[in-house]
This record gives C-alpha cells, sequence and structure tokens, in this order.
C-alpha cells in the first residue's frame, strides 16, 4: 500500500483570485503535476530518494514518495487563466475566480514556470 503524504499548504482569497502556497521540498519540477475541475486544484509530487548503498538508516524522517492535495473553492475558478510558479521548494498557484464567464467542467492541467 502506497502511503501519501499531505502535502501542507496556505490559502490566500483576495476578492479576484486564490493564491495557494505549497511547502514540496526536494522535488524536482518536473515531478509536480497541477490539475483542476471548475472548482478545485490538485497537486501531486513525487519525491525520489537516493539510496544509499553503504550503511544502513538508523534514523529516517524525511519525506519521500507521493505527496498530494486537493483544494475545493466556494467560487467557480477559471483555470485557463490559472499560473504556477516552483522556486526553492516552494509552489505557488495564483488561479482567478470565474467572472462572468461560461466555465466548462473539466480536466485542466497548469504548467509550472
Amino acid at each position: 500500500m502506497v502511503n501519501v503524504i499531505k502535502i501542507p499548504v496556505d490559502i490566500i482569497e483576495s476578492p479576484d483570485s486564490y493564491t495557494i502556497i505549497a511547502d514540496i521540498p526536494g522535488v524536482e519540477k518536473e515531478n509536480i503535476q497541477i490539475t483542476g475541475s471548475e472548482n478545485s486544484v490538485s497537486i501531486k509530487a513525487l519525491r525520489y530518494e537516493k539510496n544509499f548503498s553503504s550503511g544502513k538508516y538508523i534514523v529516517m524522517e524525511r519525506v519521500k514518495g507521493v505527496m498530494s492535495r486537493t483544494v475545493k473553492f466556494k467560487n467557480l475558478i477559471n483555470l485557463s487563466k490559472a499560473r504556477a510558479t516552483y522556486h526553492n521548494g516552494i509552489l505557488t498557484v495564483e488561479i482567478p475566480k470565474a467572472q462572468n464567464e461560461f466555465i466548462i467542467d473539466g480536466y485542466f492541467k497548469i504548467l509550472i514556470f
């Protein structure tokens, strides 16, 4: 069974948008996936760990494996205008609220810059 770790986030709401700030240290940008629908965003990350062949672990506390988090919003969101950046282990996703726009319920992927 795979143990999925919950990604810690801060969520900020402004009148026109939401901002998700997620701590995902030690993960390459290529191993982070952000998807969403009309009122939710999901973040999934995979952290690989280099195997150390000499010796055995005495303490193993660092997170590795699959991490994820899904955030549901009370307002509809416009994922086609969402932006994401990843720097020094911090993922920031800015998502505009839908403003009198026709939103098609579907699956969207957000690119990370």
